[in-house]
């Protein structure tokens, strides 16, 4: 069910599933992440894990480090790609390069068991407050989108 949450005066998108969410990674959404990139996250997944909640009357079993983590994971994976696309056309040969930009359009977020990559976030998570001070560098070129 599509949801839309204000985080920063911006209305994010996100399609609340079963176990998934899908948060429509739009100039609305950068925006939004660009002004405060870790308020504006845990503003928006304490909406999102709301919502959730409400619609399904279970909380998301995603936790919120690993949740933040995946978010700004992704919002990097996009960053890295544009900035190195010329490099990065060349490495990843045969329209892997543009499967992995289009990818980057919606962030599925998921539950153990709906998200092949929880794991990964999950042993990221720990690490939450060294990420964390990484978000500045990305910061103009998410208010520039």
């Amino acid at each position: 069910m599509k949801q839309r949450y204000e985080v920063e005066g911006y209305w994010v998108t996100v399609d609340l599933n079963q176990g998934l969410v899908r948060i429509t990674n739009d100039n609305a959404f950068k925006h939004a992440v660009a002004i405060h990139p870790i308020q504006s996250v845990i503003s928006l997944i304490d909406s999102i894990q709301a919502g959730y909640s409400t619609l399904y009357g279970t909380a998301l079993a995603i936790g919120q480090d690993s949740f933040a983590v995946e978010i700004w994971g992704h919002l990097y994976f996009e960053y890295f790609l544009l900035k190195y696309n010329k490099l990065l056309r060349i490495i990843f040969l045969f329209g892997l390069y543009n499967r992995f930009l289009h990818s980057c359009q919606v962030f599925d977020c998921g539950e153990q068991g709906k998200d092949p990559n929880r794991w990964l976030w999950d042993r990221l998570a720990r690490y939450r407050r060294k990420i964390e001070t990484w978000l500045p560098k990305i910061h103009s070129w998410l208010a520039n989108r």
